[in-house]
């Protein structure tokens, strides 16, 4: 994978994770179970902004708790 770094060095890196892609599967089929479809695609569109925000850091801004509160309140059915 080629990754556009924060400070716009691009790298190369290889993740790999079978033990939580697993977990990740099957949470995602628990979801299906519990959550209703607009939720899901709520949390889908969110997810990728989640993801950025983690990856560069900002853990400690409005903006990602409030992305957080959603998380907690939309996973409490899971």
């Amino acid at each position: 994978m080629v990754e556009n770094r924060f400070v716009g060095m691009k790298s190369r890196g290889v993740y790999e994770a079978p033990g939580m892609t697993v977990l990740y599967e099957a949470h995602r089929l628990v979801e299906q179970l519990t959550l209703d479809r607009d939720l899901v695609h709520l949390r889908d569109r969110l997810a990728p902004e989640v993801a950025e925000m983690v990856y560069y850091g900002f853990w400690f801004c409005p903006k990602f708790d409030a992305l957080l509160a959603f998380i907690r309140q939309a996973q409490q059915p899971v």
